[in-house]
């Protein structure tokens, strides 16, 4: 398998935080009634989803390394 960079538990904290932070600015933009911007915060938030998935499968391969 190719090299991979490591990553750390803070690493994955801080993309969960992310992904609060923005669920929680799509809420308040579906109360606000600006429902394109939510939109495009859904979608940021699977982005973010997506790195946390990755930074997970990087943890664990560089933990049985």
């Amino acid at each position: 398998m190719s090299a991979i960079r490591p990553a750390t538990e803070q690493d994955a904290t801080a993309i969960l935080t992310s992904i609060d932070c923005l669920r929680e600015a799509r809420n308040l933009l579906r109360q606000a009634g600006a429902s394109k911007a939510a939109r495009a915060v859904a979608t940021a938030m699977k982005s973010a989803q997506g790195a946390e998935r990755h930074v997970r499968h990087r943890i664990r391969r560089t933990q049985h390394a």
